[in-house]
């Protein structure tokens, strides 16, 4: 027994070092430091196009969406203003005739990106195109419960066939077309041999009317299934196997894939799949159902998203030709977390400040001072208004928030108004980041009354109840009033 293992093995080494030898795999590995999560990524002409989100605290539970390019080595050249309308991070990131592309996966709002002026322009809405030659242009929709149809339409007599499959990456060796899904792969020798579609794709149903449906195509007629899973504990939630693509090399079609074990590169052989090649690390696929148009290929170049068990730790595998290049990020990025005395100093000097000079102050000095503290902005996109400042014209205030301790922080929000972009109120708000500690909110309190009677006096006036605590205090022309409850402690400074 012992012995048939080892020969077994030696074949397997002996398969993968020949079949190893039609495509080349590097390894590559880039510190960054961003704030916030990857989105969608790609590469394109040596530098790395990315959507980053971040955390909005306790003011909305979407996330904020940006946009950066990074060079080769991973340096954050430039960040891009992301539109309103591509706030909704269901968005697909691709290159067309050399241009970096966006398109939004509920209305198919699309965007280019004018580098040069660094800013996305909005542009006719993106079809669903996933591949097209001298004799084939492809279609798809995947409509979720109810299935998914790919189109065949010919180029010469504009006839359209259908097949049973969902966004597949399609690849083309030697005038045979090969569908990849995420559990199995289709192989097509002749598209003609398939059904003809009764309800073809048409480009104003599917886009411009934006809320087409059919039910998804049930047919394989024409179509070979040359690999399919059948592990029946494989689900969404626990994807024991799932193709990331497929890919030509040498004239020989190959497939990424992970299993339970690994991310391997394989062939399909006699309906099973045939490991080759295996990654290093611990890599997994990442897709995204509406990240697709990236993978519109003309068999030789295109970019595949990975990650991790660590979240701060994700890549690219990069395509081309035979050659394909493995990156991985880094991320560095660790939100600072200040401790209770630099907060309390900071506080106290920052107050002081702001007091003596309210008259003078202005969000771009504001900008600076929190940018040196290193503060993370977490400015919203959506308006927020305050009642004591109804009628006034004032923008969304900007928002800087400082980490205590890991479940503490001190948002500081300032309100400027419009137009001279002056301040007009500053409130500083201690609240919980995971957990309740209602004993370090009345210690606070308690600190912070102390500090502004030492620099003002007496209050003018105290409102108490079961639920709360407010102090005022009216100085030339300013209000400042403190306010704890039972998860708060906040000081506001305003004129009135």
């Amino acid at each position: 027994m012992k012995i048939t293992v080892r020969i077994l093995l030696f074949s397997l080494l002996l398969i993968t070092s020949c079949k190893s030898q039609d495509f080349t795999v590097n390894y590559e590995t880039i510190e960054i430091n961003i704030p916030g999560t990857p989105n969608r990524w790609l590469k394109h002409n040596e530098k790395f196009y990315c959507y980053f989100t971040t955390d909005n605290d306790k003011y909305s539970s979407v996330a904020n969406l940006y946009f950066y390019i990074l060079d080769e080595k991973g340096k954050l050249t430039t960040e891009i203003n992301v539109p309103k309308k591509l706030h909704s991070h269901y968005n697909d990131l691709y290159v067309k005739n050399d241009s970096i592309f966006t398109t939004t996966n509920n209305d198919k709002s699309t965007f280019y990106l004018d580098e040069k002026n660094k800013i996305w322009v909005e542009t006719k809405k993106g079809i669903d195109l996933f591949y097209e030659d001298n004799d084939y242009t492809v279609y798809s929709l995947d409509f979720g419960e109810w299935g998914g149809v790919t189109w065949f339409k010919d180029t010469k007599t504009n006839k359209q066939y259908e097949v049973a499959a969902s966004n597949p990456v399609i690849n083309k060796l030697e005038n045979i077309y090969y569908l990849t899904e995420e559990e199995k792969i289709l192989k097509i020798s002749d598209p003609q041999k398939m059904e003809i579609s009764n309800e073809p794709y048409d480009y104003k149903k599917a886009v411009l009317n934006e809320r087409y449906f059919r039910h998804g195509s049930g047919s394989l007629q024409g179509v070979e299934t040359i690999y399919e899973n059948k592990d029946n504990d494989n689900d969404f939630f626990n994807q024991k196997f799932l193709f990331g693509t497929s890919f030509i090399a040498n004239n020989t079609f190959y497939s990424i894939y992970r299993d339970s074990i690994s991310m391997k590169i394989g062939t399909i052989e006699n309906h099973k799949i045939v490991p080759v090649y295996e990654f290093k690390n611990n890599i997994i696929p990442l897709l995204y159902r509406y990240d697709w148009r990236n993978r519109i290929q003309n068999n030789s170049y295109q970019t595949m998203q990975f990650s991790t068990k660590n979240k701060n730790e994700y890549g690219i595998i990069e395509i081309n030709g035979n050659l394909l290049t493995v990156t991985t990020f880094k991320n560095a990025y660790k939100e600072p977390v200040y401790g209770e005395a630099k907060i309390k100093d900071w506080f106290e000097k920052t107050f002081d400040f702001y007091y003596n000079n309210f008259d003078n102050l202005y969000i771009n000095e504001i900008d600076s001072l929190e940018q040196t503290e290193k503060a993370t902005n977490i400015t919203q996109r959506h308006n927020i208004g305050h009642y004591l400042l109804e009628g006034k014209n004032v923008e969304t205030p900007r928002i800087y928030r400082k980490k205590e301790i890991d479940d503490l922080k001190l948002n500081t929000l300032y309100y400027y108004t419009t137009k001279e972009k002056r301040i007009e109120l500053i409130e500083f708000e201690w609240g919980e980041n995971q957990i309740e500690i209602k004993s370090s909110f009345k210690q606070k309190f308690d600190w912070i009354s102390d500090f502004l009677t030492k620099k003002l006096g007496k209050v003018n006036s105290k409102k108490q109840d079961r639920m709360s605590t407010i102090q005022t205090w009216k100085r030339k022309d300013l209000t400042i009033e403190l306010r704890y409850e039972a998860r708060l402690v906040s000081v506001t400074i305003y004129k009135g």
